[in-house]
């Protein structure tokens, strides 16, 4: 929970830095972020932009090895699992799959002269910049030659399959280790307290509804966008939805935790019931 805490935290401080706006133009994908008038290079903006995308990418596996950490718990076997130097493993998880993301799409689906000339008049449209007042990441697939006829680009296709299977990794591992862990506390009520039962079945619905969270904020619309690109459908403004669901994730995603589990509840009313309390005594001068 630290780790993610920690993560999310630095997620947020990025997406402040950095302001990404995710778009998207026919079979044109892009994460792209202004860098104009601003304190730091393009050159740096551009890495940043590109690191976000990894952070994107890092949020898939962490995902993924929260519901295994909720099963092995559940089973018992968290401390063989997680012991010693063996818990550095499993942290680096999500960190290689946000360089695995960010990597792809900053080599494969960088800037190029026919993408500038495809969403010059869309952002100018849209957002009023011109392509040298930005900088972005993002797959153009079907791209138009000097001819007028389109070509498939392979680097936008194997960036976008690359995304498809860490993204299709996470939901099998959510979809896989969720139902397992129902399983086992399913079995786990017949042989133990119902004190227990009932926290391990608050730490599953919390750790279910938190996942719910950035399936329907983050990996959803990521979806429908690989799809439309795919498509070749013009989502337009739109796909600006995206951007507004990916940055308020990180604020309500500690929420299940915090009103599902009655620890948690009990501890949250007691803090601000006490501090009701000494900012009634503070107005009377106690």
């Amino acid at each position: 929970m630290i780790y993610i805490s920690w993560f999310e935290i630095a997620y947020s401080i990025l997406d402040v830095v950095v302001s990404p706006i995710v778009f998207s133009h026919n079979s044109i994908f892009l994460v792209f972020a202004s860098a104009k008038d601003k304190f730091l290079s393009k050159f740096t903006f551009s890495i940043l932009n590109s690191v976000y995308c990894g952070f994107f990418g890092s949020s898939m596996g962490m995902f993924a090895i929260h519901f295994m950490n909720r099963y092995f718990i559940a089973t018992g076997s968290f401390s063989q699992t997680f012991k010693g130097n063996r818990i550095f493993l499993w942290m680096f998880i999500p960190p290689i799959y946000g360089i695995i993301w960010g990597s792809s799409l900053h080599f494969l689906c960088g800037p190029n002269e026919k993408l500038n000339r495809e969403i010059e008049y869309p952002l100018l449209t849209a957002f009023d910049l011109k392509t040298e007042d930005i900088v972005y990441v993002g797959p153009y697939i079907y791209q138009k030659n000097l001819n007028g006829a389109y070509e498939i680009d392979q680097n936008s296709v194997i960036a976008i399959a690359i995304m498809w299977c860490l993204l299709g990794s996470s939901f099998f591992a959510i979809i896989y280790f969720g139902t397992r862990c129902h399983i086992h506390i399913s079995k786990f009520s017949k042989t133990t307290s119902s004190q227990g039962v009932s926290l391990q079945s608050q730490l599953f619905f919390a750790l279910v509804t938190q996942t719910m969270i950035p399936v329907v904020l983050m990996q959803i619309p990521c979806a429908i966008l690989f799809t439309c690109t795919f498509l070749n459908t013009n989502l337009g403004q739109l796909s600006g939805i995206s951007t507004i669901t990916i940055a308020i994730f990180p604020a309500i995603d500690p929420l299940p935790t915090m009103l599902i589990v009655k620890n948690y509840r009990v501890a949250i009313s007691g803090f601000f019931r006490n501090y009701k309390v000494v900012k009634v005594e503070r107005r009377a001068g106690i």
